[in-house]
């Protein structure tokens, strides 16, 4: 019997000591509300537009060129943007832009 109450001893030393680790601190997402926040999901919203929409619209450049309105070109070595043709000389362009 002495034996079942020293094993039973050694279990609730163990229990009482202090653990290693603190308690985990759950943290937990705020909705965050505002005129400023408000304004950057509308301009957000309009950006994912454009990115999606742009490789879609056509601009006549005429017979020999492509009708993409804005293309980048990488075998060509050449880029356009509406009505500019930007060629690798041309880096201010493309500073400018």
């Amino acid at each position: 019997m002495t034996d079942i109450y020293a094993d039973q001893d050694a279990l609730s030393r163990k229990e009482q000591q202090d653990s290693l680790y603190a308690d985990r601190v759950r943290v937990y997402p705020k909705k965050i509300k505002g005129r400023v926040r408000q304004i950057k999901w509308a301009v957000l919203t309009v950006l994912l537009g454009v990115y999606y929409l742009a490789p879609w619209l056509r601009w006549d450049r005429g017979p020999a060129a492509p009708d993409q309105a804005f293309l980048i070109d990488m075998p060509h070595r050449r880029a356009y943007f509406l009505w500019i043709e930007i060629w690798p000389q041309e880096l201010y362009f493309l500073v400018g832009l």
